[in-house]
């Protein structure tokens, strides 16, 4: 990516997380959620096809969390690739088409969200999931 561009993009992300006059701070002075804020700005700034995200809203207020997911929204839309990993169940109903459930270290379902859900919300799937799984009783 030439430096202009780069520029450009890091300006308008910058705007985007609303943190344009942290520009200049080094990321070690910088509070949990700038921290966070900044990263994302890094891993984006070169506009990758694939992103992978841990926990991409962990340290955020409520109103950058969902500049964040609206932005993820954006992203899957316009064609990229996002894995993200989270126990937020509320952002995988909002962003994710494709769920993959991990427990003690073992994919134990992956595919798509309609059929994993089954018509129900992420959390509730995922305790159907987990008690089957695990041989666990509902409570």
């Amino acid at each position: 990516m030439d430096r202009q561009t780069r520029d450009e993009r890091k300006k308008q992300l910058f705007s985007l997380f609303g943190i344009e006059k942290f520009a200049e701070v080094k990321v070690g002075n910088l509070s949990t959620g700038m921290k966070q804020k900044a990263s994302l700005v890094i891993s984006l700034v070169h506009d990758p096809e694939f992103i992978i995200f841990d926990e991409p809203t962990n340290g955020l207020d409520v109103l950058t969390a969902k500049v964040v997911t609206d932005f993820l929204l954006h992203l899957r839309d316009t064609g990229h690739t996002i894995i993200v990993s989270t126990h937020i169940f509320s952002l995988v109903d909002k962003i994710c088409d494709r769920v993959g459930i991990i427990l003690d270290g073992h994919m134990v379902t992956c595919g798509e969200k309609s059929r994993i859900c089954g018509g129900k919300n992420m959390e509730d799937a995922f305790f159907d999931i987990y008690y089957n799984y695990t041989g666990g009783e509902q409570q």
